[in-house]
């Protein structure tokens, strides 16, 4: 129940910080967007004032233009040479003229002279006339900082250009005449005379590329020219990039989807810019808003999505977060567009103390519940180990009574086989003597068979006394009793016995026995009767386990550290290594081999030697290969030996 009710808090908490950080991130994407708003409507209402203002003061100074021209009271100015002739009005070539600065001008005033005396009257009029408005044309640039020139086109051929330019570039040319700004303002194209805005173009200088707003100048009924006032496309860019978005790329676009104006690059089609567009947010110049808009990711077309809605707010269009807002007065379109995606991660990675403070948050739930857990876990396997502990004293004490049983039951065994051994030993010694005076025929001479049953009487009675004395020892052994009754002798007094005793039996199994022993004496502090017992067993087994004709020899060497070995190896049957382990305990035989079952003994031989070789302080090593022989080394220590 603990563990439910801890999973609902936490996932409770969770959720309420989810939520959170969602709602957090949906008031932070709505005050960025309304920011945005509010910064790209403000740079349409600068830039829509700018153009309001510029068409204020193109108006008047057009009527201004009108009213001097059709007042006809101005003074003629002088109207000097200037630079090569060109193609007058009537085919043939007619000189440039300029009217130079301080006589009533401070402008630019340059044309060409008419062969014609009547229309070059008319001109002359035309150039008092219009010079009359030059404090207008100086106000109007004092009023409009963005404007490169103001400056008249007059249809009879000359030009008055504010401010001043010395250029060569900046004097009238006869192109001006069918140029982008006097061409679309003619009757014929521009019937009723309303003021417009041309697209980006190079200006009268031939410099840098400009947008000009255009009013046609009529007077008398007549066409007489154009005010023209160029803004450059820099200065546009200026008033784009004081919008102050952080993200995406505020362009102006004009009615036929061109670019005219980018806060990045600032310039579009001209003879500068190489297209009619300039780089916009890494795009390539000459192309339209379409292409800008297919290259960011959004799909169909940009005139579709502006239908939509055009109402200058921040809308998800395609997958953009899309700013579109007419600029009044203007052909103009104010666009702002970037990938809403985009600016969806820009808020996310703009939150990350809030992640951060989440995710610490989840890191201390995970580490309480993990320590709750643990904690669960703890407790739930102290309870386990504590159960495993009462079982295991219990067990320990079934393992007490189990011993205690258990050793009862050998000390039992032990005791009766040393009592059963005792109480055999008495009549089984007066069974052999008895047998033994049969065969010496101290009562008298036997008949042969007599004599074959007395002798097996007493090999009998032998045999059976060697397995009570063996398992009297054993019981010694096993009971802790086994003590060795220690005295010096010399190795030789051990061996050669133990060879005497087991020569007999050796040689009827024509066995070849071999003996070598140390050049020089050699004493040994011993049981020797417990020494002697474990050689005999040793050459017995050799004895009893090797084929006939068989090889049997019993090695006594002094080692180099004084130690002394005894080892007695035969060429018999052997053992695989598996089956030493079981030849060293009691009452084991190794029944595979036919050989082995056809010998007598009780299987006592070797543990005996083993523990009467341990009570020595010495080791036993067994060596044996199956079909090869058995080697058993005998290694006493170094303080059991002397050498003389």
């Amino acid at each position: 129940m603990a563990g439910w009710l801890a999973t609902v808090v936490y996932g409770c908490v969770l959720f309420s910080a989810g939520g959170g950080l969602y709602v957090q991130y949906q008031q932070r994407f709505a005050t960025l967007m309304s920011d945005r708003q509010a910064r790209l409507q403000t740079g349409a209402e600068m830039i829509a004032t700018s153009a309001r203002i510029a068409a204020v003061e193109v108006d008047a100074l057009a009527i201004a233009a009108t009213m001097a021209i059709t007042d006809r009271s101005a003074q003629p100015l002088p109207m000097l040479p200037d630079g090569p002739v060109g193609a007058g009005d009537d085919g043939g070539t007619m000189p440039m003229f300029q009217v130079p600065p301080g006589a009533g001008v401070s402008g630019r005033l340059t044309g060409r002279l008419h062969r014609d005396p009547d229309r070059a009257m008319v001109m002359a009029a035309e150039v008092a006339a219009v010079a009359r408005i030059e404090p207008f044309m100086l106000q109007a640039l004092r009023q409009l900082p963005e404007a490169a020139w103001i400056y008249y086109i007059s249809d009879l051929g000359f030009l008055m250009l504010y401010p001043y330019g010395p250029s060569s570039q900046t004097r009238f040319h006869d192109d001006l005449l069918t140029g982008a700004v006097l061409t679309p303002a003619r009757p014929a194209v521009n019937p009723t005379g309303r003021q417009f805005w041309t697209a980006p173009h190079d200006d009268a200088a031939g410099r840098v590329p400009v947008v000009t707003l255009v009013r046609p100048v009529l007077a008398d009924d007549r066409f007489r020219g154009v005010i023209a006032l160029d803004v450059t496309i820099a200065a546009i860019a200026s008033m784009l990039r004081q919008i102050g978005t952080t993200a995406g790329t505020p362009m102006l676009v004009d009615d036929t989807g061109r670019i005219v104006a980018t806060a990045d690059a600032g310039s579009v089609g001209s003879s500068h810019a190489g297209g009619s567009v300039l780089p916009v947010a890494g795009q390539t110049a000459g192309q339209t808003i379409d292409a800008v808009w297919q290259a960011a990711g959004a799909r169909g077309s940009f005139a579709d999505t502006r239908a939509a809605g055009d109402d200058g707010t921040i809308r998800a269009a395609n997958g953009m977060a899309l700013f579109t807002r007419p600029i009044a007065g203007t052909p103009w379109t104010l666009v702002h567009g970037t990938d809403l995606r985009r600016t969806q991660a820009s808020v996310l990675a703009m939150m990350w103390p809030e992640a951060v403070a989440a995710l610490l948050l989840l890191s201390m739930l995970l580490a309480l519940e993990v320590n709750r857990r643990t904690l669960r876990s703890l407790i739930r396997k102290r309870a386990l180990l504590s159960a495993r502990v009462n079982e295991l004293a219990h067990a320990r004490e079934d393992l007490a009574r189990a011993r205690d049983e258990a050793q009862a039951a050998n000390h039992a065994k032990t005791a009766f086989l040393a009592h059963m051994s005792h109480e055999l030993r008495t009549p089984l010694n007066a069974v052999i003597g008895m047998a033994e005076a049969l065969k010496a025929q101290i009562f008298g001479p036997l008949v042969p068979k007599q004599m074959e049953y007395a002798s097996d009487i007493a090999n009998a009675g032998s045999h059976l006394l060697e397995l009570i004395n063996d398992l009297l020892d054993l019981a010694r052994i096993e009971a802790g009793e086994a003590t060795l009754d220690e005295e010096v002798v010399m190795v030789d007094d051990i061996v050669r016995p133990a060879i005497a005793m087991i020569s007999a039996r050796a040689r009827k199994a024509g066995h070849v026995l071999h003996l070598m022993t140390p050049s020089r004496p050699v004493a040994i502090s011993c049981d020797s009767r417990k020494l002697r017992q474990v050689l005999i067993n040793l050459l017995t087994n050799a004895v009893k386990f090797t084929p006939d004709g068989g090889r049997i020899s019993l090695v006594v060497r002094l080692m180099p550290d004084r130690s002394l070995t005894i080892t007695v190896t035969d060429n018999g049957r052997g053992m695989a290594l598996d089956e030493i382990p079981r030849a060293l305990q009691p009452f084991r035989r190794i029944d595979s081999d036919p050989m082995v079952r056809r010998q007598e003994g009780a299987g006592l031989g070797l543990a005996i030697v083993s523990s009467f070789v341990a009570l020595h302080d010495g080791i036993m090593q067994v060596n044996s290969t199956p079909g090869t022989g058995t080697s058993i080394a005998v290694h006493l220590p170094t303080t059991r030996v002397s050498a003389q």
